[in-house]
């Protein structure tokens, strides 16, 4: 009896084997597609950010007036300007050049002239510029420098106009007191002739 069911039990086959699945390798495969996913994701947004960098940051050259203090408005004593002359070349694709003589002017009547000294600003770079502007101790009209003085006091503005490698800067900053120091913007014109800086190129000819 013991043989017979010894032989019975030889006689039954093992069920079969299934493979067990490995939950572990599965995550590690959905990491891998997501990392792949991530960084081909990092490099699409550093090429678009870089071309549209390429083709913002290019733009002409910048100019702004600064005006840090006066003296000299509210009389017919001699006057003096202390200002700043910015340039911004951050997005420009060539040197910029500036220098030579700015002057100051009040209702077309020039008030003051300074000494811009000469500097090549290079591409993606800027610079700022002191100057001094002053009379040389010729004073203007009484009624003149009475209308100045209650402009001035109304925020009266000047206009600071400079000359100098075939273009003119054209820039109005107002004058009231008390205010904080700011740049203001300055109007770019190409000039086809330099003798007097009174013709500007209308082609050439931009706003800033």
């Amino acid at each position: 009896m013991d043989e017979r069911l010894l032989s019975d039990r030889s006689d039954e086959q093992p069920p079969p084997s299934h493979p067990e699945k490995k939950p572990l390798d599965t995550v590690a495969v959905l990491i891998g597609v997501a990392a792949v996913a991530c960084v081909a994701m990092m490099l699409l947004c550093t090429a678009a950010y870089g071309l549209a960098y390429h083709l913002t940051s290019r733009r002409p050259a910048e100019y702004s007036v600064t005006i840090h203090g006066f003296a000299g408005l509210e009389d017919r004593v001699p006057r003096a300007f202390n200002f700043t002359i910015g340039v911004d070349n951050l997005g420009g694709v060539a040197d910029v050049c500036v220098g030579g003589e700015a002057v100051v002017l009040y209702g077309g009547v020039p008030l003051a002239v300074g000494q811009v000294r000469e500097l090549c600003v290079p591409r993606r770079r800027a610079a700022d510029l002191d100057v001094v502007a002053e009379s040389g101790g010729v004073g203007v009209p009484e009624a003149l420098a009475e209308l100045m003085a209650g402009e001035m006091r109304a925020d009266g503005a000047v206009r600071v106009v400079m000359v100098r490698h075939g273009m003119m800067l054209s820039c109005t900053a107002p004058l009231g007191r008390g205010a904080p120091a700011q740049p203001y913007p300055c109007r770019v014109a190409g000039l086809a002739d330099e003798s007097d800086g009174i013709r500007p190129d209308d082609k050439s000819s931009n706003p800033s």
